[in-house]
């Protein structure tokens, strides 16, 4: 890629320094890394997404600039808020995909890279990466074959056998006319909501920078709720019952309209609080190191669970 000529460093100085909300502080940024000076073009990005919060490009370079200075786990947030923005970027998909595939964690590594391939598939850098990855990581089992109806046998006649079907996908001899027993019927997932308050959001409890969640008032009582042992969720509702109040009157002062959400960051953990209804609200905690966009996707879940527990769209 060529260099940006001396006078559009200028034009795109003089219009960041005009106006910081202009979105040229992105190929200025860029500029400004490719010249090696990092902290420049992360300072200047930082300060144009306070401006521009929804700007995929910038959330992409800075993940590059948090990269580069080895901060993965910051370029891993910026690329994850790229994702939530907008789901089939290419870029964030392969850079979390080898950072993935870095830390040895083979199965997000796929799942990130398959998606960036998708999108292009003639990157040899990821087709590389996932010819490796596939040669380390064992086959799927191959899926059970249910046999279909019958639509045209006899009443109280048995049903014709189906077809057996090869492993090259022709069918062969009739299969021995054997009636398997029905398998259960899994319940959709989106369904599965436990009655008991306590168990309402255990199956997230399968992800593991899941910590907890719980429904509160807004006097911050419990009402519903699942965390790990010892996590100490459960002393948050009480705490943080005021920062929504907070988050409600401050909204409603500066006609913002109704509040969505509050992202809280500290050292060890994540806290996501959005509200379920006028008297009801969500917060769910999770590990510090879990990406932006897989918070906001598992606050959704919780969300669809929570909602569904107090009797629908409450």
């Amino acid at each position: 890629m060529t260099a940006p000529a001396a006078a559009d460093l200028q034009r795109w100085s003089t219009e960041v320094a005009r106006d910081p909300s202009s979105p040229a502080f992105v190929p200025l940024a860029r500029a400004l890394r490719r010249q090696g000076r990092r902290d420049a073009a992360l300072r200047l990005c930082l300060r144009g997404l306070e401006y521009n919060p929804s700007h995929v490009e910038a959330h992409l370079l800075l993940g590059l600039l948090y990269l580069d200075g080895g901060d993965r786990e910051r370029a891993c947030d910026e690329w994850g808020i790229a994702l939530h923005l907008e789901p089939d970027n290419f870029d964030a998909h392969r850079g979390m995909g080898f950072v993935y595939l870095e830390r040895g964690d083979y199965p997000l590594a796929l799942r990130h890279l398959e998606r960036a391939v998708a999108v292009r598939p003639t990157d040899a850098a990821v087709r590389e990466a996932l010819a490796f990855l596939r040669e380390r990581m064992p086959a799927p089992p191959p899926a059970a074959v249910r046999p279909s109806a019958p639509t045209s046998a006899r009443p109280g006649a048995a049903p014709f056998p189906p077809p057996a079907i090869r492993r090259d996908g022709v069918a062969g001899p009739a299969a021995p006319a054997v009636r398997p027993a029905p398998a259960p019927a899994a319940p959709a997932p989106h369904m599965a909501v436990p009655s008991d308050p306590g168990k309402l959001f255990e199956p997230m409890l399968d992800d593991a920078p899941f910590i907890g969640a719980l429904i509160i008032d807004m006097q911050g009582l419990v009402v519903a709720g699942t965390t790990r042992a010892g996590s100490g969720v459960e002393a948050l509702g009480a705490v943080l019952a005021a920062a929504i109040d907070e988050a409600v009157r401050t909204a409603r002062h500066l006609e913002l309209g109704s509040w969505r959400s509050i992202l809280l960051e500290a050292a060890q953990a994540v806290v996501h609080m959005s509200p379920l209804t006028d008297e009801m609200a969500l917060l769910m905690a999770v590990r510090r190191e879990a990406p932006t966009g897989w918070v906001l996707r598992s606050a959704a879940r919780a969300q669809g669970l929570a909602k569904t527990f107090l009797g629908g769209d409450a």
